[in-house]
């Protein structure tokens, strides 16, 4: 059983701890985070998204207890002094989005762990991007990264159609919900639009999601970019992928090639396909990196490929992370 620490109770990091209570394979000994422990128990308890938790949660001295197990609570900035070697911590989830670069992640090793796992993108050029299911084999380091919700959510789609029909070339929008970097109030900042209300408008902007694509994809590098289209929703997010495709190919031929990947062994937990007219709040809770909405496939003369897949941003994308640590 390996046993896990979260760095960072965020809506990463509290999505974590509840996957992982629920996954016999892991144990979790510890969480940090510098916010008081009240308040990490009261949002774990209540969710605004994804409902009440289901399981019991008491305060004590020595951290939580949730159900019926115990987990050591943490108030440390610095993750060098974190106990990590003392407690026999296999696997560290990095989700405070402050320490994603190779020297910051590092800190856990120094201090006991023996793996790193970034719930986010890193700059590192050493580390690896691992999406799981894509390239999960490169996952086998010290420290690696998961990408984001995006990166995971189009990897799948971009390798199943790169693998079977081939890419020349691609671009997309996610329509993404609401994230904590949105402001609910118009605010000055440097990215202008970003300081708008995230609750009143469609926000355009930017997302490293396709570049972090071709790191783990990397025959697509140069090939494939894209933009985000912040919208007023609490979770639940859409990709719009744009392919030029190598050879002629339909929309019938397209959505048999994503039936038949999403039932491999490979793609079966990560990719999924549906030919029901859902809506983003039809995929909350899904844990599904990426699910094909195989009613909206478009070609237009044969090699202009149009594909939307369906994503719970937060849900699916730990996941991702989650089913990457059982393979370490």
């Amino acid at each position: 059983m390996k046993r896990i620490a979260i760095n960072g109770m965020g809506r990463i990091g509290r999505t974590s701890l509840k996957i992982i209570l629920d996954t016999p394979e892991l144990e979790l000994v510890a969480v940090n985070d510098i916010a008081p422990i009240d308040s990490i128990a009261y949002l774990l308890r209540y969710d605004s998204v994804h409902g009440n938790y289901d399981k019991e949660i008491e305060v004590k001295e020595e951290g939580l207890i949730i159900g019926d197990q115990k987990i050591m609570f943490l108030n440390e900035k610095d993750p060098e002094k974190l106990p990590w070697s003392a407690l026999k911590v296999d696997v560290v989830i990095e989700s405070t989005g402050i320490f994603t670069s190779e020297e910051n992640a590092s800190k856990h090793i120094k201090a006991g762990a023996k793996t790193v796992v970034l719930s986010g993108p890193t700059k590192s050029a050493n580390l690896p991007t691992v999406v799981h299911g894509v390239n999960t084999d490169d996952g086998k380091v010290s420290i690696f990264s998961c990408a984001s919700c995006t990166t995971n959510n189009i990897s799948p789609v971009i390798e199943i159609l790169g693998r079977r029909v081939g890419i020349k070339k691609a671009i997309m929008t996610t329509i993404h919900a609401n994230t904590a970097s949105n402001k609910t109030v118009d605010l000055p900042g440097r990215d202008m639009r970003m300081g708008r209300s995230g609750l009143n408008n469609l926000i355009p902007t930017t997302t490293g999601a396709a570049v972090a694509t071709t790191k783990a994809l990397p025959e697509y590098a140069g090939k494939f970019d894209g933009l985000a289209i912040r919208v007023p929703v609490a979770v639940g997010s859409i990709s719009d992928i744009t392919i030029v495709t190598d050879r002629p190919t339909s929309a019938q031929e397209v959505n048999e090639i994503l039936t038949q990947e999403a039932k491999t062994d490979r793609y079966q937990k990560v990719f999924t396909v549906t030919n029901d007219p859902i809506v983003s709040s039809d995929i909350i809770k899904s844990p599904y990196a990426s699910v094909a909405d195989l009613s909206m496939t478009k070609v237009v003369d044969g090699d202009l490929l149009k594909v939307l897949t369906w994503y719970d941003n937060e849900w699916g994308f730990t996941n991702q992370m989650i089913r990457q640590i059982l393979e370490l």
